[in-house]
């Protein structure tokens, strides 16, 4: 019998200055969770950043409160460039619209946190869910046997959108998530083998072999499955309008399921990063 994903239950608040007054409680819950949703009332776009600078006091992300106020990384997203791109205009509620991934792990300063504010849901409930792994769990799983092998792995990483002549963004297959004081997998969630967008850079100092890059290849598998099919790591949140989720991405793989059109659903982000500045790391 599968394990259903556990639901993300969200946090029904007052009003903006209601969150405000308890935000010292919610930052202990992100902090905890990776995944926080608040509901009840509309906030503002200009309150959303506020929201995510009291974040990043706790986090230690940009933007946080000694960061500049006019300085941000923001976006719209109604998924129509995917639905478009890939010809995804009629998959349903409980097919994969977006692909699991690890945001922005192909750039030099990734994503390490975000919010997400439906300023427009006028789907039925239960379509264009978003789910989530926390990839510090999935660490947890591993055997020591794994996790010494991944140690000693330096991965290169590029953007999808990237030339494949492009310098890589290089990381460590594990990460200490500060914060949390958890370590991470920062592996790809869509690793391939065959795929020139992800692959073993270097192994112990020194650049790997072909059975060690066989063995990553095979852990990746075990780990790729760890999130895309044991729905006992998945969480999932169903989305109203006015929801406003923050993420912490370094820990969050997560994935956009589908059933929706582009008009019927939309949402303001803001990113939030290491670094203060964008994700190609220029300010």
């Amino acid at each position: 019998m599968s394990v259903a994903q556990k639901v993300i239950k969200p946090i029904e608040i007052e009003s903006f200055q209601y969150l405000l007054e308890h935000i010292e409680e919610y930052k202990e819950i992100f902090i905890t969770n990776a995944v926080i949703v608040f509901r009840g009332v509309a906030i503002s776009r200009g309150q959303q950043l506020i929201l995510m600078r009291k974040f990043g006091d706790k986090t230690g992300w940009f933007p946080n409160s000694t960061s500049d106020i006019t300085k941000q990384w923001s976006y719209e997203e109604n998924h129509s460039h995917t639905i478009d791109t890939y010809n995804k205009h009629n998959i349903s509620k409980d097919e994969i619209l977006i692909p699991w991934h690890i945001e922005h792990i192909g750039y030099k300063n990734p994503a390490v946190g975000a919010s997400w504010n439906m300023e427009k849901f006028t789907c039925e409930r239960g379509i264009g869910n978003t789910l989530f792994v926390n990839v510090a769990d999935v660490y947890d799983d591993f055997d020591d046997e794994k996790l010494e092998f991944l140690n000693k792995c330096r991965i290169a990483y590029l953007d999808y959108s990237s030339s494949i002549d492009e310098e890589p963004a290089i990381h460590p297959a594990i990460q200490l998530h500060r914060p949390s004081g958890r370590y991470a997998l920062r592996l790809s969630p869509q690793f391939n083998p065959l795929d020139k967008f992800c692959y073993l850079h270097e192994f112990d100092g020194t650049s790997p072999t072909e059975p060690q890059q066989d063995t990553f290849a095979k852990i990746c598998k075990e780990y790729v499955s760890a999130i895309q099919d044991n729905q006992a790591n998945q969480q999932v949140h169903i989305w109203e309008q006015n929801d406003v989720v923050v993420a912490d991405l370094f820990l969050m793989a997560h994935a956009v399921l589908g059933g929706f059109k582009p008009e019927d659903r939309f949402f303001y982000g803001c990113w939030a990063h290491a670094e203060e500045s964008s994700k190609f790391g220029e300010n």
